[in-house]
């Protein structure tokens, strides 16, 4: 993973934009020398937001509190017709 200061990587964005996208490396961004953002690749985010709302998904139902939706409800809240 990539770190650079915040000079730095204003002077290089578009590059560290494409390196990110291309290679799905995350280019951390300092402020005096400390982590404040990341440059990630966006189907990266996405995988990421997947497994996070999975996980807490899983979380929920080891709890016993996963919420149910009957089949004909999501079609009603759809607008599809019924089966």
């Amino acid at each position: 993973m990539l770190a650079l200061s915040m000079t730095d990587a204003r002077k290089q964005l578009g590059a560290l934009v494409r390196r990110a996208a291309s290679t799905r490396e995350r280019v951390t961004i300092t402020d005096h020398g400390q982590p404040v953002a990341v440059i990630v690749n966006a189907q990266e985010l996405a995988d990421l937001e997947d497994a996070l709302a999975l996980a807490r998904y899983d979380a929920r139902q080891a709890r016993g509190e996963s919420e149910t939706i009957p089949h004909a409800e999501v079609r009603r809240r759809l607008g599809l017709p019924g089966t």
